[in-house]
């Protein structure tokens, strides 16, 4: 129920956004207020009990907003988040819009493991090798896994590209075990 939720509120902030093509600015400006409304146990209390008024949530709401220098489409979003009790689902909401500014953009994500830090010539060729198979521009997240005896493991989406030696060692496995 709360995902089909968070992804009526993104579709929505996605709608709102594309008239300007700005889905970066804007998600960037939520993942600043989410990363404050995440540190601060008291901003949460605040934001979320029925003890302080409406009013009072969102003095302090403007307040942030102010700070952070949140453009109107953020703010009124957070806003209209605030006045419906959906801060609880900021988290999931970012990750629904995020999904949805990358499909409108033709961004693919790409989340890529390593046993060690790749060199850039290597992160390169990687970021070539994605574009290729995925026909998009690719957005990718690096990092090392100790637990990777070589190789890489990459995914998008819900697919995986095991290119690691535990994953090549297990086929081979699987093909002695198949015979």
């Amino acid at each position: 129920m709360a995902i089909a939720i968070a992804n009526r509120y993104a579709r929505a902030l996605a709608d709102v956004v594309a008239r300007t093509g700005d889905y970066r600015r804007v998600q960037g400006e939520l993942q600043d207020f989410a990363a404050v409304f995440r540190e601060s146990a008291d901003l949460r209390d605040v934001l979320r009990t029925p003890a302080v008024s409406p009013q009072e949530k969102a003095r302090v709401l403007e307040e942030i907003l102010r700070r952070l220098g949140t453009s109107t489409i953020g703010a009124n979003f957070l806003r209209v988040l605030l006045g419906n009790y959906r801060l609880a689902l900021l988290d999931e909401i970012l990750e629904a819009f995020q999904a949805i500014a990358n499909e409108r953009l033709g961004v693919a994500r790409v989340e890529i493991a390593s046993a060690t830090e790749l060199s850039e010539a290597e992160r390169g060729a990687l970021v070539a090798r994605f574009e290729a198979l995925t026909e998009k521009r690719v957005e990718v997240d690096f990092r090392v896994e100790r637990n990777l005896l070589g190789g890489i493991e990459a995914r998008i989406g819900s697919t995986v590209y095991d290119g690691s030696v535990r994953g090549h060692l297990e086929r081979i496995r699987e093909r002695l075990m198949a015979r």
